[in-house]
Parts: structure tokens; sequence; C-alpha cells
């Protein structure tokens, strides 16, 4: 209090605030006859810590000599109170604002890539649909050729019409893909056997005896669309055997915890590039010659309608997915 200020000696009580070159300093300076003026941090004799501005004056003899010293004191605590909170008010201040900067950038960046992503289904849809009639037609006249009719065709033409066939299926397969991605469809849910899904599902990949499909052993319950979950597992597995090149082994496996059925897919292949595992999942983005990039991106979206979540992680290649599990 003032009371207690007035008509005391300047007691300097560290409080660890100050260095040790921070009080010589102060007392070279008055030992020269300078006066000193600074703020100090003191320890109160019952622990607490207290401000004070001080001003500390030599007084001196006729013959120039110290004889004492004289201080004046001003407890500033509550100023300095006042100044750690303004302190402390504007530094939340400044991380709300880049926080709330880095939130309308993030925004943003969400807004233009769902617009571009918008623009390129609705032209995707239009081309994917032009497409579709002709090759109708090339796919209704080349079934029309009875078993009779293959029987006089030699070798050569007989693969040249099974290449025909397979390339209708190929070129209907990716306009399926960019119709999917360029329209947003109802899921259906049902419970279903997720083994029985993944059995289906490869009944859409391409074989190669050189591959080696581990299926689970075990079998789990899962509330989904079953058309679209077979979609999603079709396309990973389609992924890992060209990943793996013809030669090697991939690993389907299933499991749960309390909140999700979760299903991986691991494979031997070299794995992909770590700069590019951010980028799997954006349309357009493939490391194959065929195809259109949008097989992921479609994956990703059905399993999010599904309240789920699909990632990656590399060394082996792995793809989980997660479906939450519904009572």
């Amino acid at each position: 209090s003032e009371d207690e200020l007035i008509g005391q000696n300047h007691r300097i009580l560290k409080s660890d605030e100050h260095s040790d070159e921070f009080f010589t300093e102060m007392w070279d300076s008055i030992s020269s006859g300078k006066p000193w003026e600074g703020e100090i941090k003191n320890r109160a004799k019952d622990g607490s810590y207290y401000w004070l501005k001080s001003t500390i004056i030599p007084i001196f003899d006729s013959n120039k000599e110290i004889q004492n010293y004289v201080a004046i004191r001003t407890d500033i605590t509550k100023e300095k109170e006042n100044e750690l909170k303004l302190l402390d008010a504007e530094s939340k201040l400044l991380k709300q604002n880049v926080d709330l900067i880095s939130e309308v950038e993030n925004k943003s960046s969400e807004l233009l890539k769902s617009e571009r992503l918008a623009t390129i289904g609705t032209m995707a849809s239009r081309v994917a649909h032009d497409l579709k009639n002709p090759l109708t037609i090339l796919q209704t006249y080349s079934e029309m050729l009875t078993p009779e009719i293959l029987s006089k065709l030699d070798s050569k033409d007989k693969e040249k019409w099974f290449r025909m066939q397979n390339s209708i299926l190929d070129m209907n397969r990716i306009i399926e893909d960019v119709l999917d991605f360029a329209r947003t469809t109802e899921i259906k849910k049902s419970k279903n056997s997720m083994l029985r899904i993944i059995k289906l599902a490869l009944n859409h990949v391409d074989s190669h005896y050189g591959v080696v499909i581990n299926l689970p052993d075990n079998d789990l319950q899962v509330n989904c669309d079953p058309r679209k979950i077979e979609g999603v597992m079709s396309n990973l597995l389609s992924n890992s055997v060209h990943a793996v090149e013809g030669h090697g082994e991939i690993d389907v496996t299933l499991s749960s915890d309390s909140e999700f059925v979760i299903i991986q897919v691991k494979d031997s292949g070299p794995g992909i590039p770590d700069t590019e595992l951010d980028k799997i999942f954006e349309p357009m983005y493939t490391t194959k010659n065929t195809g259109t990039g949008l097989g992921l991106v479609i994956c990703k979206s059905i399993i999010e309608q599904h309240g789920g979540s699909i990632s990656v992680s590399n060394k082996p290649t792995t793809f989980t997915i997660k479906i939450p599990i519904e009572n």
C-alpha cells in the first residue's frame, strides 16, 4: 500500500524476473553518481510478487562523495497485470485472425474446387451420354453374331472379335465411371456379408495367373449399399492387380472396432511415391495409361456417403476403408 511504501528503504528482493546483469548495471549506474530509473519485480515478505517503478538518486556530501540514496517508488502491479492481460488478448486475437484467414482460404479453395468439379462433372456427363448411344449400337451388333457365324471365322478374326468385345466393355466401364462421378445417386443400405461382396467384386477383376489374392478367413456383416461397395472393392482390387504387374500378392482383411467395420487391401507392388500420396484421391489422378482417373474419387465419394472414410498408406501400399457399425 502507499503507507507501506512511503519512508521505507529501497529493498530489492530478487524475484528471478531479472538477470544478474540487470542489477549489476543498476548498481554500477548509481555507484558512479548517476540516477537510475526502471521497473523492478520484487518479492514481498508473504511470498507474493509486485512491480515497482523505481527512481534511485545518489545523495552527495560537500566533498561530492555519495553519502546516501533516495528511492522514489510507485507500485505499478495493477498496470503490469493489465498490460499482461492486454498482451494476452492481443495474442489470442492474432491467433483467431490467423485461424480465420486460414479457414477462409480453405473454404475458398474448397469452393473453387467444388465449382471446378461441378463444371467437369457437367461436361463429362454430356460427353458420356453422347458416347453411350453409339457404343450401345456397336455392342448390340457385335452380340448379334451367333455361335454359328463365329464358328466360321478363322482364329485371327475370332481374336479380333473378342478384342472388340473387351474394348466395348472397357469403354462402357469408363463411361459408367464418368457418369458415376457426374451424378450423386442415393445409397440403398441393407445388411450384407462383406466377404460375399468381396467375392462378387473379384468377378470384375482381370485375372492374372501370377497374382495371388488372399481373401479373409472371417466374415463381417455391414450395413451398406452392396452394389456400390462392390464397385469400390472392384476398383481397389483392380488397382492392386495393376500395381503388382502380373506377379505378386494381394491381401484382403476384415476387422472391426467399437465403431467401424474395417476393410484393408494390401499389395506387394512397388508402392506409391510419397509425393503422390496426397493427390491420389484427386480427380483425373492416375498412374495407368488407361482409365479416367476418377475411380478413387468415386470410391471416396461412395464411402463418405456411407459415413465412413478411405485412406492410403505406403510400403506396402494399403488402402483402409472404415464403414460405421449401425445397430
